[in-house]
């Protein structure tokens, strides 16, 4: 009669070493790509097959008188995946240096400038600093990033903008 005889230990080692090295191979592979792309909720399909566009929003003194708003104009390309708008804004002016700033869609923004019920992606309430992490829906389509200072009847407003509008396509 044969006796089975149990593997070696020496023929499992290097199926556990190259375990091993395929693990930490794919943790410093993801963390390297995380540092490298500043958008972390992207897909990492997206990162890897789909080209990155970047809109910067920099205004040092954006001036909004009162009973009125300034905004910026977002456009986002058809095919577009992964769109976040990520930034910070300062009010300065009046007696309460605040502002309200909003994100809306297109048709949204038209009925908000018409008095009439909108629906916002992001809303500050009054502030006077606030930062913009806004993830948008997919594909293409137009945004505003509002600054309102309606409420206010005579205080000009100054505002500063250093924000990005993000997406792959």
């Amino acid at each position: 009669m044969v006796e089975a005889k149990p593997k070696s230990k020496l023929v499992r080692a290097p199926f556990a070493i190259a375990g091993i090295l395929l693990i930490v191979f794919l943790i410093y592979g993801y963390n390297a790509s995380q540092k490298a792309n500043p958008n972390p909720a992207a897909n990492p399909i997206d990162r890897l097959v789909k080209q990155q566009h970047t809109t910067t929003l920099a205004n040092p003194a954006l001036v909004i008188n009162g009973l009125s708003f300034g905004y910026f104009k977002l456009d986002v390309s058809p095919g577009a995946t992964s769109v976040r708008l990520q930034g910070n804004f300062t009010a300065s002016g009046g007696t309460g240096n605040d502002i309200e700033v909003f994100v809306l869609p297109e048709s949204d923004f038209v009925n908000w400038q018409n008095g009439h019920a909108a629906k916002t992606f992001y809303n500050s309430g009054k502030v006077t600093v606030g930062n913009l992490n806004v993830n948008l829906p997919s594909d293409a389509g137009t945004y505003y990033l509002v600054f309102n200072n309606k409420f206010s009847l005579l205080s000009q407003k100054s505002v500063r903008v250093d924000a990005n509008l993000t997406y792959y396509q």
